[in-house]
């Protein structure tokens, strides 16, 4: 995937200038149907108190992942995300609301400059935004595609009963909570790591305190 990384030209530009950049974004762009495109849903959910991840054993590939399922039709992506968790754990997390760093654009008030564009990137806007996603091509498709996992923060207790029943037939897993010092050598995908650790700055980031002198991922 080409990536453009040449700078927007100014407004006053000449039109031999604004040609190039266009026929780079022109380069860069690609089209995917909808049928290529897979978008899954998931949580990073950690009992803040005992500094411990929610996770699935899959009992058909043999390793430990990140609860997570592909979004339904119409269905909100967070929505989507908490409904995945609670049929794969039987558990129900609560989102928690981050100052995550986002390209999404804030909400404007009545101070809002609209003679500017908002920034690239966005912060201290304490919201549920996804912390990141992983991307891959997807190994269980029959057809090619590109599989998109959108991953949202949430807590949960790690003494909270789950409830039964609440899997597809076809699915095998069994929740487990494991310490945060574990994620690395128990989760299976190095990104999936990388996910949590994401949450876990973005948990310290926004004010917010996990477990008291317990080791973190990677010592941290």
């Amino acid at each position: 995937m080409h990536i453009m990384t040449r700078k927007e030209p100014s407004t006053g530009c000449d039109e031999s200038e604004l040609r190039l950049w266009l026929d780079e974004v022109d380069k860069s762009m690609s089209f995917r149907p909808a049928a290529a495109l897979g978008m899954s849903c998931g949580t990073v959910t950690i009992d803040l108190r005992a500094a411990k991840l929610l996770v699935i054993w899959n009992n058909r590939l043999k390793l430990y992942q990140l609860p997570k399922g592909r979004r339904n039709i119409n269905e909100g992506m967070l929505e989507a995300a908490l409904r995945e968790t609670y049929e794969e754990t039987g558990l129900r997390v609560q989102p928690l609301r981050l100052d995550i760093a986002t390209r999404a654009t804030p909400p404007k008030d009545t101070r809002a400059d609209t003679a500017k564009k908002p920034p690239n990137i966005n912060m201290g806007h304490p919201s549920n935004e996804f912390v990141g996603a992983c991307l891959y091509p997807d190994p269980q498709s029959e057809t090619e595609a590109l599989k998109v996992v959108y991953f949202f923060a949430a807590t949960a207790s790690c003494t909270d009963k789950p409830d039964w029943g609440t899997q597809e037939e076809w699915e095998k897993l069994d929740a487990k909570w494991i310490p945060l010092s574990e994620v690395a050598t128990t989760l299976r995908f190095a990104a999936e790591v990388q996910t949590v650790q994401r949450t876990v700055d973005d948990i310290r980031k926004s004010g917010l305190t996990i477990g008291e002198g317990v080791a973190m991922i990677n010592g941290r």
